[in-house]
């Protein structure tokens, strides 16, 4: 769980409120990070790993290009 509050921060100083993330710390340290209904990560999915600083970065680009398609 500190990870997945670690990512929220991170993801929320970049957007504050104007970011539409959901994320869902999952049973079994699963985590799955959303933005607009769309899924941009689930560790189960990615071999069961923590993202690193780079696919952060993937997932907070993913979360722009959604609000900068939104007109926001």
């Amino acid at each position: 769980m500190p990870l997945a509050a670690w990512m929220a921060t991170e993801i929320w100083h970049d957007f504050a409120e104007d970011a539409p993330v959901t994320l869902i710390p999952v049973a079994d340290g699963r985590l799955e990070v959303y933005a607009g209904g769309e899924k941009l990560f689930d560790r189960k999915a990615e071999g069961g790993i923590y993202p690193e600083m780079k696919r952060i970065r993937e997932i907070k680009q993913q979360i722009q290009q959604l609000l900068e398609s939104r007109g926001s």
